[in-house]
């Protein structure tokens, strides 16, 4: 097709071309803005605000090339001056945004805050340029601002933003090997390199460097062609590849479901060992540990009968070697017992979910089954939030250390152990755990007392509260937990 033909179907269509390339950038920057919208932890994601306000700036700033030529007639001078220095700006702003883009890619080899300060600086002294321009001159030419706009800001910004998409890209192809968005990315980055050629070192004709040779009027008159065109198909490959790099967005959220759904599975999982060592396994060995105990009280008793002849030394002997292997055996099957706890405690502290409640009940069914006692369990309130599985361990074992003070000192035939949430009315944050019986009471001072109430101590402190024990000789103990 010759050149003039050309010329003449791109100048018949010069407002549609200009307006599709508005629309390429503005379609750009609203995706980037609704996608910055979702949180993620990629460092591409942090930079989408910056590209999301280049789009939406530069598509305004392109369509005023379409609307100030139709609306001029009904302006006057200075009124199309102003509009036009309104469009340069928005020109401005883009640019900037498009560098701080680029500085963000590149973090952290540029300074974090040369990527807030450099681009607002830029943006800053424009304005105020464009402003003593207005006011030196009504009606300026801004041809020359322009000029400079291009070549000293948004010509370096995008190469910027290409070669910290290519870095990008570069740091992805490890984890995400084989995904298509990275070479997305990488030709991206091709694309803000030819518009680094395009719009930012061809210029409209301007006194600055070499803008009176080349300039977009040379590339329109030696291919027919307006430098728009070239920009448009520019803007669509950039948009169109960044779109599809947008993916790596998507597979970041089904990677975290997935590592979620796996997570849940897991914990229940844990939840139904802890279960069946519980309501199972430990309630067996138990069980097999008071028969042998049993025995073991049948055959000490065996060992001088009341009313029965004198034994002899052997069954003497072998009797007494009986009771001691099935204390052993007795011993070994308590060490088990604890060991089993440990494992269910172990399993219970790593699900991130458990209720407070929920495991304190454990706590306090194993203290009924190892002693008999009975216990008043009571719960008021409900939590502002979840304690943590390490702190509720912490819990645990002070409520553990507590009961299993009064198994040992109290002498109590009642425990009451009483869990509150918030103040009086169950409301507000705080969480306060009792344990009190109708024992023997403290008959040492309390600095005295052993290594069980240092350990509940330091846990206090550990998690940020406070411990106390309260207690008159034949008025029974209290110990009390209170975290804020």
């Amino acid at each position: 097709m010759p050149t003039e033909t050309l010329q003449r179907f791109f100048a018949e269509n010069d407002v549609a071309v200009r307006f599709l390339h508005g629309q390429v950038f503005f379609i750009l920057g609203l995706a980037m803005g609704l996608q910055w919208r979702q949180r993620s932890r990629l460092e591409l994601a942090r930079g989408l605000p910056w590209l999301c306000a280049f789009g939406l700036c530069e598509a305004l700033a392109i369509w005023g090339d379409v609307f100030v030529p139709i609306q001029a007639p009904t302006l006057d001078p200075l009124t199309a001056g102003f509009v036009r220095s309104l469009q340069l700006f928005l020109r401005l702003v883009g640019v900037s945004a498009l560098l701080g883009f680029g500085l963000q890619l590149n973090e952290p080899s540029t300074p974090s805050a040369a990527t807030i300060l450099l681009p607002a600086g830029i943006a800053s002294f424009g304005a105020i340029a464009l402003v003593v321009q207005r006011l030196v001159s009504p009606a300026p030419d801004l041809t020359t601002s322009e000029a400079i706009l291009r070549y000293g800001v948004g010509a370096p910004a995008a190469l910027l933003v290409a070669f910290g998409l290519r870095r990008q890209a570069t740091r992805l192809v490890g984890p995400l090997r084989g995904e298509r968005f990275v070479g997305a990315l990488r030709i991206a980055g091709f694309g803000f390199a030819f518009f680094a050629l395009t719009d930012g070192l061809l210029a409209p004709a301007n006194p600055v460097l070499w803008g009176p040779v080349l300039n977009e009027g040379l590339v329109a008159q030696l291919t027919g062609i307006p430098i728009a065109t070239a920009r448009a198909a520019i803007g669509a490959v950039i948009a169109v590849f960044l779109f599809a790099a947008l993916d790596v967005f998507r597979l970041e959220s089904d990677r975290i479901a997935q590592a979620l759904s796996q997570e849940q599975a897991l914990s229940a999982e844990r939840e139904r060992i802890s279960r069946e060592l519980h309501d199972g396994t430990l309630q067996s060995v138990y069980a097999f540990g008071l028969v042998l105990d049993d025995a073991g009280h049948a055959l000490t008793e065996a060992v001088t009968p009341p009313g029965s002849p004198e034994l002899t030394p052997v069954m003497r002997e072998r009797i007494e070697h009986a009771r001691k292997q099935i204390t052993y055996a007795v011993n070994g099957l308590n060490q088990t017992i604890g060991d089993i706890r440990g494992f269910i405690y172990d399993l219970r502290a790593a699900q991130a979910d458990e209720d407070l409640a929920r495991g304190l009940v454990d706590v306090i069914g194993e203290f009924r089954m190892r002693t008999g006692l009975p216990v008043d369990w009571q719960v008021m309130g409900r939590p502002s939030e979840p304690l943590s599985p390490a702190r509720r361990h912490h819990v645990y074992q002070v409520a553990r250390e507590a009961l299993s003070n009064v198994a040992r000192h109290a002498g109590a035939d009642t425990v009451r152990v009483a869990l509150a949430y918030g103040g009086p009315d169950g409301r507000g944050t705080g969480m306060r755990l009792s344990v009190s019986d109708n024992g023997v009471g403290v008959s040492s001072p309390i600095g005295q007392i052993g290594r069980g109430l240092r350990n509940m101590r330091e846990r206090a402190r550990i998690l940020g509260g406070e411990l106390t024990v309260e207690g008159n000789t034949g008025k029974g103990t209290t110990v009390v937990l209170e975290l804020d």
